[in-house]
């Protein structure tokens, strides 16, 4: 990602800098490249120029190391009536080369780029709380340890879910066509004037624009998050520990959290609107 922008040749490395399209000559030939044309493997570009052109033009060799350079190597005149100092660029990627270093950038070119999913943006959206959006992004990709994916697996485990005995744990089952959880969801979706979540898929793609009301998307966002995690702590907590609690202390619980991440949020949302604030559009719900 370190490129040579080349000026008077004076310090870039002929052999090891990034200073030509094809990237540093000596991967192009290998180790035996100096030893093979005669040039010094510490030789700067500078030093590869004699009498006005490149030491190697000169060769008769048929070898196939200079013939290679003689067809990577640039015009010599931009560097013989150059200037100015050889300059080093970050190049990360397809990114145009800067003198500056951008984080963002160079971790986009060193990640394995994954498959673009549609709801991203209503997982890791700005104001999240980070441990319900993991717990979101997790379910999205249906890779919760739910009780058919254990049996799928081999696992010796009841199919039932714990939470109504009524049918077999899915993901789709245990978040929306369960009685325990759809009396949480009914709770907010009456207060927030929305419809309940049928498919999980569905409720994904709809949270990419909830409402208009920038604030009550935000909530929204924030409320579908905490449910999810909370259904699944409730699940977890009955399976491992015995734990039993009824939907309106989850809903209890989902409002408290709901609210207390809202109270540093409303501080810096207030300044955009002035007909109400973020925790005056939660108020007026719950």
């Amino acid at each position: 990602m370190l490129v040579c922008e080349v000026g008077n040749g004076r310090s870039a490395s002929f052999w090891h800098d990034n200073w030509t399209s094809l990237g540093p000559l000596i991967d192009i030939t290998g180790p035996r490249g100096p030893a093979v044309t005669g040039l010094s493997e510490n030789e700067v570009v500078a030093g590869a120029i004699s009498n006005g052109a490149w030491w190697i033009s000169r060769s008769r060799s048929r070898n196939r190391f200079i013939s290679l350079l003689r067809e990577c190597l640039p015009e010599v005149a931009p560097i013989l009536s150059s200037e100015v100092d050889d300059i080093y660029l970050w190049k990360p990627g397809n990114n145009a080369a800067s003198s500056s270093f951008s984080t963002a950038n160079t971790w986009e070119a060193l990640r394995t780029q994954g498959e673009t999913v549609f709801w991203h943006r209503q997982v890791w959206f700005q104001g999240r709380i980070p441990k319900h959006a993991f717990i979101t992004w997790v379910t999205a990709r249906d890779r919760l340890g739910t009780r058919d994916r254990m049996r799928r697996w081999g696992l010796q485990v009841p199919a039932g879910c714990i939470l109504c005995n009524a049918a077999d744990e899915s993901r789709q089952h245990l978040f929306f066509d369960c009685c325990f959880s759809a009396e949480v969801w009914s709770f907010f979706c009456a207060r927030l004037s929305i419809t309940p979540f049928v498919i999980f898929e569905d409720g994904l793609r709809w949270l990419s624009n909830p409402s208009s009301d920038e604030f009550l998307k935000l909530i929204i966002k924030l409320v579908y998050q905490a449910a999810i995690y909370s259904i699944w702590k409730e699940r977890n907590a009955r399976v491992h520990n015995q734990s039993f609690r009824p939907a309106r202390i989850l809903i209890a619980e989902i409002k408290q959290v709901v609210l207390a991440r809202l109270d540093p949020l409303s501080r810096a949302h207030n300044s955009r609107r002035t007909d109400t604030t973020l925790l005056g559009t939660w108020f007026g719900r719950f």
